[in-house]
Formats: structure tokens, sequence, C-alpha cells
């Protein structure tokens, strides 16, 4: 099959547009996660590889976007950063807050015991808490990779810092159990921090009908797909589904928005139960 390069270009260009368009399907846009960086007595490098693991799973998916509070510059270049985190988009806090509407998810890859004693003690004069309070307070998403607050994790006996007493470790612990009472999400390990995220990038792929989906069901023998009302259709994908004689419906009316040439010669077939879309 010869894919047509204008609509090849076509799509990308569809693609953008429509992440852009503000009257867009609610949802459709990647969704942004704000990756608000402390700076932690023990080192950074534990959270930022969970960043750079983030983006390295789900980074063609969703908009990871790095805020870095003023002690973290005060360590770390912005180039140092990047190559730890493995992300190049970067905000200023005043930036962030000034646009904090449209982030979806706060996380904090690194997460010190003055960050979680500020968040406890509502400390809005800090330009980060005051935004972690009010993403918790109008009931965005916010998680937390809790290794740097957890004084039972393996990275502070690697450092040497796991003597103190069992009571000063009980009552970090505390703390940190009291944080995630706040509606934070504590993130333990890999697997916590890979799922928690994944419904995001679900979300956000099953807004659009690509060429490789259609591909995908004319292999599998479908002549007849469902989708949701609302999902674009890309111009590509349209090529495809005409050359493959395929139709696709809406769930509603199940009333076909493609290939309408061969219609005729669909309706003589055999009905066949429409197949549920799925990206």
């Amino acid at each position: 099959m010869n894919l047509n390069r204008n609509s090849a270009l076509a799509e990308s260009i569809l693609r953008e547009l429509f992440y852009r368009n503000k009257s867009s399907i609610e949802n459709a846009r990647p969704r942004t996660v704000l990756a608000l960086l402390f700076y932690h007595m023990n080192g950074m490098e534990e959270g930022l590889q969970r960043l750079k693991e983030l983006n390295g799973w789900y980074g063609k998916h969703i908009r990871i976007r790095i805020c870095p509070d003023q002690s973290v510059l005060d360590h770390l270049s912005m180039t140092e950063l990047a190559c730890m985190a493995g992300v190049d988009d970067w905000i200023s806090l005043e930036d962030a807050e000034y646009l904090k509407e449209k982030v979806d998810h706060f996380f904090i890859p690194v997460l010190p015991f003055s960050a979680v004693s500020d968040l406890l003690r509502f400390n809005d004069k800090h330009r980060p808490i005051r935004l972690l309070l009010w993403a918790l307070m109008s009931g965005r998403k916010v998680s937390a990779y809790a290794a740097g607050a957890d004084p039972y994790h393996s990275i502070w006996e690697a450092a040497g810092l796991n003597n103190g007493t069992p009571f000063l470790k009980h009552e970090m612990k505390k703390q940190l159990q009291k944080l995630g009472g706040f509606g934070i999400q504590l993130l333990k390990d890999d697997a916590q921090l890979q799922s928690y995220f994944k419904p995001a990038v679900l979300q956000k792929e099953k807004q659009i009908v690509t060429a490789e989906s259609i591909k995908r069901h004319a292999d599998a023998g479908n002549r007849l797909i469902e989708v949701g009302q609302g999902m674009i259709i890309t111009p590509l994908a349209r090529d495809v589904a005409q050359e493959y004689q395929i139709e696709i419906c809406t769930k509603s009316a199940r009333s076909p928005i493609i290939g309408d040439k061969h219609k005729a010669n669909f309706d003589k077939a055999v009905p066949q139960p429409p197949q549920q879309f799925d990206l």
C-alpha cells in the first residue's frame, strides 16, 4: 500500500492542532505532569532516576515539565539536571503558579523532610508548597516518590544514614504517613510509579484513531469498527479504512462514517457485530 505523503503530513498537523485546541474533547490534549524539584540532603539521584524512567515510559504520551526550587539550582546547573532527569522541558516557579490551571498532575520526584514539614504546616509562603496546597485543595492529582522521606528505604542505608534511634525513624515515618492522608499518593518503587501514571497515557491514546490502529483491525479480519463519540479520525486512517473497505461507526448511532463508497456492497454482506475500538 502506498501511503500518501501529504496525508501523513496532514495527520501530523491535525494531531498538533487537536491537542492545542481548547474547545476540543476534554482530556484529549496531552496530560501535563509538573515535576516540582526540591533539594535533598541525601542527594537527588534516586528521585531524578525515577523521573528519567517515567519520561522513558510515557514521554511520548504525556508532557513532563520540570519546575526546580531555588535550593536545587544553588547546587546543580540546568544542564546537569537535564542530563540526570532526561527531561529538557523546564518552567519557572513563577510561571508554574501562573499556569497551574493547565497542570493535570503534580509530581514530587525528590521528597525531602523539609517539604513534608512545610506541607504539614501549610507553609504557603513557600511558592512550591503553595502550589501543592492549591493542587490538593482543587482536587488535582498529587503524587510523590517517597524514598527521600522514608527512613526505612534502602537509600538511607546505602548512604550510612540509617543509624538513627528507633523513635526518630518512627516519627519520620509517621510524618510521611500523615502526608499521605492529605491526599498525596506516595509511590514506593518503579512498579507503583509506572502503574500510577499509565491511566493518563491510555486516556490520551484513546482520543485519536490512527492508520496503525485501522491496519490492526484489518489484519484481524474486522470490517466494521465502533468508535466513541468525538474521537478524531486522522486523514491517513481514513485512507487506510477506505483501502481495506472498513466501515467505522459511532457507538450511539452506529452509522458508517468511513468507507461510504462501499456501503452498498457492505449492506448486502452478512451482518456482523461491530468491534469495540481499542487503541
